[in-house]
């Protein structure tokens, strides 16, 4: 009698807990979307110099509506760093290149409202007559814009002059629903 009421209450819990699983997985909260719509994004990033386009850069992504997306491209360069004391070096590495952050939030008439996010960044050329010696001189651009971006036509979302000369990087940016 008692093995059978043993039996009973441990089939009892088994029975709760299975119930209390299926409960809380099915209460997990899900990645929110606006809606099923999905866009393309194709960002141009020129460098303008004396009103003339000498160099363009194209990166493209798929995104949902709501959801995040990244685009990450350059180069680990490795730079010298003096330990405590001075007398040793270890290597640290600096990402140089090119990190893009966007975020379709939702869709507006004929248009997204998209959120980007850029960070460029080079390694600054050695002049003549210069003689560099350590650590290396980079160059860094970043913008971060909330903009209305109509759909099929290319948009300009950010222009910036370049520190060290005369030229001009112009941001650009073209919203395609695919579906």
């Amino acid at each position: 009698m008692i093995h059978r009421r043993a039996i009973q209450l441990a089939l009892g819990v088994a029975v709760f807990l299975a119930a209390s699983l299926s409960i809380a997985q099915e209460a997990k909260p899900q990645p929110a979307r606006d809606s099923n719509d999905v866009y393309k994004l194709d960002y141009v990033f020129s460098e303008i110099q004396n009103g003339k386009r000498i160099n363009a850069r194209s990166y493209s992504t798929l995104l949902h509506s709501g959801e995040r997306g990244s685009i990450r491209l350059g180069s680990r360069m490795p730079i010298a760093v003096s330990q405590s004391g001075g007398s040793t070096s270890a290597l640290q590495y600096l990402d140089i290149g090119v990190n893009i952050d966007c975020r379709v939030e939702h869709a507006v008439d004929s248009g997204v409202a998209l959120f980007t996010s850029v960070d460029m960044s080079s390694v600054a050329p050695e002049q003549p007559e210069e003689n560099r010696t350590g650590a290396p001189i980079v160059r860094q651009t970043k913008l971060q814009v909330d903009n209305i971006v109509p759909l099929e036509k290319r948009t300009l979302i950010g222009s910036a002059d370049q520190v060290d000369g005369t030229g001009r990087f112009d941001f650009e940016v073209t919203a395609t629903k695919v579906r």
